[in-house]
């Protein structure tokens, strides 16, 4: 396991730590050249010109949600909210139907849980299957990437980690937030924090904590250690992002720090970053403004997942 921020950097960038750990041809699975032609049509499906174009949408799909809070004395952040905003926004972004959205959500939960994933991965794979060979092009990114290779692998990462991991964004950045009550004053009191402060959450305890993992095709050395020829790594990202070194009080929120690795680092960074800190943007800014007095009516429910992140997490929309 490689965790100290420099290190990980390294790692990350090395030519000779591979990311085909796993068979299939997914895209965060492949060297180049494979992965540089796999990511090019992603990479402008995801551009950042599309992606800022979506924030009305966002923002209409938020406030809707958070319609349902109004009046209720308690709900599931998770169920409720963190979940159904990126699930939606992904689902239309890439042109899946509405009524297939908690299949879609059942299949991504069970492929980021140990005890399901080998299964969930075939039936996951059917459903993308079935979904190409009788849906109708459209204003969508699956149409625009129909007639790339691996795409039904393409289209069940892009599905799962298009909002899996921006659920957890929300919902562990708001336990973070609830529990520090001067960084809440300060983002309501001045909304133009709220980019920085969902780079802080994504710090401190972001959805790929555990890491990456790669193979080394050589001999490598990271920090002083050769690591040889064959050998499993876990590039840890959550570690990286909490070393000391790099972060005066890295368990700590606190605004302005450098940048993290949340979203990795090199080619394999993540194509799907900027959406994912756009919802966030726009999820803690709304919440913010429409439910300041919000606090913690249990204590969060973590999961067991390869995604850090809560499996319950109820709060009083007021006290």
């Amino acid at each position: 396991m490689i965790s100290r921020y420099d290190d990980v950097v390294q790692a990350l960038g090395h030519p000779d730590l591979s990311s085909a750990v796993l068979p299939g041809g997914m895209l965060n699975h492949t060297d180049p050249p494979d992965h540089t032609q796999l990511r090019k049509p992603i990479a402008r499906a995801f551009s950042t010109r599309r992606m800022e174009a979506l924030r009305p949408r966002i923002e209409e799909i938020t406030n809707e949600l958070l319609d349902a809070w109004q009046g209720a004395e308690e709900v599931d952040v998770i169920e409720t909210f963190a979940h159904p905003l990126p699930i939606t926004v992904i689902c239309e972004l890439l042109g899946l139907p509405k009524e297939d959205r908690n299949d879609v959500r059942q299949l991504s939960e069970e492929l980021i849980t140990p005890a399901t994933m080998a299964g969930a991965f075939g039936r996951f794979a059917a459903y993308v299957e079935r979904l190409l060979a009788t849906r109708e092009p459209g204003d969508d990114v699956i149409t625009e990437l129909r007639d790339e290779p691996n795409l039904v692998m393409t289209l069940v990462l892009l599905i799962t980690a298009g909002h899996e991991t921006t659920v957890q964004l929300i919902g562990n950045g708001l336990v973070a937030l609830l529990r520090d009550p001067a960084l809440r004053r300060a983002l309501i009191e001045d909304p133009l924090l709220v980019p920085d402060a969902v780079e802080e959450f994504l710090r401190l305890d972001g959805p790929l904590s555990l890491g990456v993992g790669r193979v080394a095709t050589a001999d490598v050395e990271i920090g002083g250690v050769t690591i040889p020829r064959s050998s499993q790594v876990t590039v840890s990202l959550g570690a990286a992002n909490r070393d000391p070194s790099r972060y005066s009080d890295p368990d700590v929120l606190q605004l302005g720090r450098d940048p993290h690795v949340a979203f990795g680092h090199g080619i394999h960074y993540c194509v799907g970053a900027r959406l994912a800190r756009i919802e966030g943007e726009i999820a803690f800014s709304t919440l913010l403004r429409r439910f300041p007095e919000l606090v913690l009516a249990a204590e969060p429910e973590w999961r067991e997942s390869f995604i850090r992140g809560l499996g319950s997490f109820r709060v009083r929309p007021k006290p």
